[in-house]
């Protein structure tokens, strides 16, 4: 009896040290399922935070093509202030002009229509992660930016583009709000899920050497009591 319990207690704490799971060998049941669902929860805010990071990445990609736009549109008006001076302009000057502003025109609604991964950057507003149970909170701007070669047409380009770097930057902040907490939580839960489920290195490992020699002890007994009764067996005799 002595020896199978020391068995059983140096196979636990070998089962402990192996797997680094304290629960093993029936070592708190109730704490295990805690720390089972609470580390679950740990993986999947740690999941939630790179959704959130494949978000800002996104509104990065579609803030960067708006400044390409807005860029765009300022040589465009460039241009429009130029061609106002008509009087010291030749034909050919003029359309030299005209031909730039239409380039630009068409090179600027062309990156309007960008995507990424097949998604539009600036058509649309979309969602994204914001927490580890799944919901969603929708950033982006709807921008649809269309460029003109007039004065008139310039300013009212900048204003929607300046509304769309704004929603962009707004998403942006938004979304780092969410991956920074998704990121604490996540290590949290796993710290908590450590603390009540890893295994006790130092206690192990001290057990299985105490159950290691009780276990040595109990079996060296065996021939030790045997020689008892045999002593026994001779008085009788």
């Amino acid at each position: 009896n002595a020896a199978a319990k020391a068995r059983h207690g140096m196979n636990e704490a070998i089962a402990r040290l192996s797997t680094g799971v304290r629960s093993m060998y029936g070592g708190d049941a109730g704490g295990a399922a805690y720390a089972l669902k609470v580390r679950a929860e740990g993986k999947s805010a740690m999941m939630a935070a790179r959704n959130v990071e494949d978000g800002i990445s996104f509104l990065q990609a579609g803030e960067s093509a708006l400044l390409e736009i807005a860029a765009l549109n300022t040589r465009l008006r460039e241009l429009a202030v130029q061609k106002l001076n008509a009087a010291t302009l030749a034909a050919e000057d003029e359309a030299a002009i005209d031909a730039e502003a239409n380039a630009i025109i068409a090179a600027g609604n062309d990156i309007d229509l960008a995507t990424m991964n097949g998604t539009a950057l600036l058509t649309a507003a979309i969602a994204f992660t914001k927490n580890l149970d799944g919901g969603l909170t929708t950033q982006g701007a709807a921008a649809g930016i269309t460029l003109a070669a007039t004065v008139a047409n310039t300013a009212t380009s900048f204003t929607a583009i300046g509304k769309a770097l704004g929603s962009m930057a707004a998403g942006i902040s938004a979304l780092k709000g969410f991956q920074g907490t998704l990121y604490a939580l996540g290590a949290n839960y796993e710290a908590a899920a450590a603390r009540v489920q890893d295994t006790d290195f130092a206690r192990s490992s001290a057990n299985l050497a105490k159950f290691s020699i009780l276990n040595q002890s109990a079996m060296a007994m065996v021939p030790q009591a045997n020689q008892a009764n045999a002593a026994v067996l001779a008085v009788l005799q």
